[in-house]
């Protein structure tokens, strides 16, 4: 895009982003997928649009079994919580039990079992200054 004006996304692309997120089984699945997938057609050529849909259309099925196979909706509200527990070991003698886990394409890094830092993570203290 080299200074061309955003172009708006199609009422035909977009009526087929509805047709496909609408057999998604939970509501926020729904609400994720159409916003992704409508971010995704902004700024593309007619013809772009019209192909995206296509494929996005002809995936659904393929996407539905995979959110509703999976076990990862666990997984992901056990990443996202917060541990509101204060371990001394780790805070105070800053004694970790370091655990390796892998991200999503293969790679490892280590994370303490306890309080669930990063190894290498750097913390902000209260005078703008970095603690490990």
């Amino acid at each position: 895009m080299t200074g061309d004006p955003p172009r708006s996304s199609l009422l035909l692309a977009r009526a087929g982003v509805d047709l496909a997120v609408r057999v998604l089984p939970d509501w926020h699945d729904r609400l994720r997928y159409r916003a992704e997938f409508l971010a995704e057609l902004h700024g593309l050529s007619t013809a772009a649009q019209l192909r995206y849909t296509a494929g996005v259309l002809s995936q659904t099925f393929a996407l539905r079994a995979a959110l509703g196979a999976s076990p990862t909706r666990a997984e992901e509200d056990a990443m996202s919580m917060t541990r509101t527990t204060f371990y001394w070991r780790c805070r105070v003698l800053r004694v970790h039990a370091w655990g390796s886990r892998s991200t999503e394409d293969g790679g490892r890094y280590l994370v303490c079992r306890r309080c669930g830092r990063d190894k290498g993570e750097a913390r902000w203290g209260p005078d703008n200054t970095i603690g490990l």
